[in-house]
């Protein structure tokens, strides 16, 4: 898909210089685009300096960074978009195996095979792949939640904390660990477990204070940076209509599914006191998101949630020709968006 998004140049659609040089690398180039120039420039001198960086989570920086030495014969940049791209490679792998175990348990084959298949062609998986993440970011919520379904819950805490480092919403994966305390056993652990998650805020404010001597340098960066979100649309649909809504249409759509399909196990009588608490999860996260998140980033923010991907095959299990359709146009918008992310168009 990228070799073909590559050669499919449109140029950029503002009219303007592309916002972050290209590296000095044939093809997987196309694989550092807009944020990732933040996670590659933490990666190489940190947060200091960068304007609006601690809305970006340290772990994928990191791992960058621990990794990009072994290509010592390539220019900094150009080790880094390689090391990055290797990595999402290891976690999308490990991820795939631990999602499909864990769907299974709380579905069966069926579920999971069709669950793996829609995350493999929705709209935004491009994402797993370039220098975002979102690779990072489900690979340790699959992880984390296959582990509190095995009852190895403090180990599953501290997985679900190393996710919260890879993306700011991704501390809310503490909401399924809190909600079982009700409805199941083990209470003190999967309570504690919860609150481990939860540190991941309190521990990357902690270290935002220690580099700049401002306790809300996060929240402060994650509130000014720049960004349209609903509200923003609709204090000025007309003007905005055009800017933010209609360049964006496959995020509005995607989005719009993924919360329909979301509701409809919490309301169904049905929906077992095992799942609902993950559906649970991906509603709060998926309303914050669109009240509060960038319009530019909606079906993005849907990508790392499993519950978006479960509720849709599991209702496609008596709607065949529904599957067939969603896995189609789904393809067909994941092939556009990639070309478009590719070629510098600020799409997804």
């Amino acid at each position: 898909m990228f070799v073909v998004a590559t050669a499919t140049v449109f140029g950029n659609s503002t009219g303007t210089i592309p916002p972050v040089a290209d590296v000095n690398l044939p093809i997987i180039y196309a694989f550092s685009r807009w944020d990732s120039n933040y996670f590659l420039d933490i990666a190489a001198h940190g947060y200091e300096g960068i304007q609006h960086g601690y809305s970006f989570r340290p772990l994928f920086p990191l791992i960058i960074r621990a990794v990009y030495p072994a290509f010592f014969w390539l220019d900094l940049r150009s080790a880094e978009v390689v090391a990055g791209f290797l990595w999402n490679l290891v976690a999308l792998g490990i991820a795939a195996v631990y999602l499909e175990r864990l769907t299974k348990l709380l579905f069966g084959l069926t579920i999971a095979s069709r669950t793996l298949l829609l995350l493999a062609v929705y709209p935004s998986t491009f994402f797993l792949s370039v220098i975002y993440s979102e690779a990072t970011c489900i690979l340790f919520i699959a992880t984390s939640l296959y582990y509190l379904e095995t009852r190895k819950i403090l180990l599953a805490g501290g997985l679900g904390f190393l996710a919260g480092l890879a993306r700011p919403e991704a501390f809310l994966v503490a909401i399924p660990f809190l909600v079982k305390t009700l409805f199941e056993d083990q209470k003190l652990r999967k309570l504690t477990a919860g609150l481990v998650v939860l540190a991941s805020v309190p521990a990357f404010a902690a270290y935002g204070y220690l580099q700049t001597g401002n306790l809300f340098a996060v929240l402060q960066s994650e509130i000014t940076g720049p960004k349209c979100t609903i509200l923003c649309f609709i204090s000025n649909p007309v003007l905005n209509f055009a800017n933010y809504v209609l360049p964006y249409t496959i995020n509005f759509a995607v989005f719009i599914i993924a919360i329909i399909f979301v509701v409809y196990p919490l309301l169904r009588a049905n929906t077992s006191s095992r799942i609902f608490p993950y559906y649970l999860w991906a509603f709060i996260l998926l309303a914050i998101v669109f009240y509060s998140g960038d319009a530019r980033s909606l079906a993005r923010f849907a990508l790392v949630v499993p519950p978006v991907f479960w509720a849709q095959a599991e209702y496609s299990l008596n709607h065949p020709r529904f599957f067939q359709a969603l896995v189609i146009v789904y393809a067909i918008l994941m092939s556009l968006a990639t070309i478009l992310f590719v070629n510098w168009y600020p799409m997804l």
